[in-house]
């Protein structure tokens, strides 16, 4: 499924079900090249489900609780600040062998401190698909839970369409993002 497949069928469940949560998603991008621009601050190459996605929503607000089941999608801005405070730590704390430009943090715990999900800079061309990497903050591990943004998003919508997910707040206007259902 195609990520605007995937958005459509998102949109319209929230829409349905949790439009308050659907406030949550940002606008998209302006135009494509502030892709290019990012890419070029980070030094790297986001893939290209990746790109696609921002063209429809620029992320999520910071008052999301997390479109993704407690997993808020970052906004470009934050990413660049994520690759800033990495960089920064490299060098205050003499980190030889990472390079944050390696990873583009996608999606932020809202529920677990410092957990993030992310993806690894694309080929130099920008056209290769990379996984979507969970990193979990207190048992450092790298766990590849999906093999593109792409994929990432239309399990999500099937999962959505399947019942698993449901507000985070029994007054829905007063959810800010969607839990798993117990």
């Amino acid at each position: 499924m195609s990520v605007s497949e995937s958005f459509v069928r998102i949109e319209s469940w929230l829409s349905k079900n949790a439009p308050n949560v659907l406030l949550q998603l940002n606008k998209p991008i302006s135009s494509i090249d502030e892709i290019d621009k990012v890419e070029t601050l980070l030094g790297a190459k986001f893939p290209p489900s990746v790109r696609e996605a921002y063209a429809y929503h620029d992320g999520e607000s910071t008052e999301s609780k997390g479109l993704f089941g407690g997993w808020r999608w970052l906004p470009l801005h934050e990413i660049i600040q994520w690759n800033n405070e990495q960089k920064h730590n490299v060098q205050k704390y003499h980190f030889l062998d990472f390079k944050p430009s390696f990873m583009i943090p996608l999606l932020i715990s809202t529920i677990s401190s410092n957990d993030l999900r992310y993806v690894e800079t694309s080929d130099d061309d920008g056209q290769e698909e990379t996984s979507v990497i969970e990193w979990n903050h207190k048992h450092p591990a790298r766990d590849v839970k999906y093999g593109s943004f792409a994929n990432y998003l239309s399990t999500f919508a099937e999962r959505l369409e399947l019942g698993e997910y449901i507000p985070d707040a029994n007054d829905q206007g007063k959810a800010r993002g969607l839990i798993l259902k117990k």
